[in-house]
């Protein structure tokens, strides 16, 4: 069987493609480079683990706190010219979703962007009928939040 492991809002985001979504994958881009920054001063010895653990923390929360700001301000903070580029950004790639819609009718309503991220949240799980006599061996005397997970385990046939 093969099941999405996605929580159901989240699967498809076509619809959602805004300005304040193009800024914040823009600043989670220079949040990422800032994170490669820091693996490769660890990396070369420039710089401590402890210090790189700080230095993550602190680029974490900066990027939660400008993220958050771009949610609830995002015209009022960003320089108007860069604003007005990610509202053109965010209105091609509305234009290319609904062109993408169109060309597969099978798949209307998804964006390539969001089938591709619904393939890589996509896995296979067997099914399997456990018997008591299984169910019993599992106990081992253990409380029942454990028996209830090895019952969940067993029953997709992961045990």
């Amino acid at each position: 069987m093969l099941t999405n492991t996605a929580i159901a809002d989240t699967q498809d985001q076509s619809g959602e493609i805004t300005a304040t979504t193009i800024a914040i994958d823009a600043v989670e881009r220079q949040h990422q480079a800032a994170l490669h920054d820091i693996a490769r001063l660890v990396e070369t010895a420039q710089i401590s683990a402890d210090e790189a653990a700080g230095l993550e923390a602190e680029t974490i929360a900066r990027f939660v706190a400008h993220a958050h700001e771009l949610e609830l301000r995002g015209a009022e903070i960003v320089d108007t010219a860069l604003w007005a580029g990610y509202e053109a950004c965010a209105a091609r790639q509305r234009a290319s979703a609904m062109a993408e819609r169109r060309r597969h009718p099978r798949l209307r309503g998804l964006s390539s962007r969001a089938r591709a991220l619904r393939e890589r949240q996509m896995c296979v799980v067997a099914s399997a009928r456990v018997d008591a006599e299984i169910l019993r061996w599992l106990r081992l005397d253990e409380d029942d939040e454990a028996l209830e997970a090895r019952r969940e385990l067993a029953a997709a046939g992961l045990l």
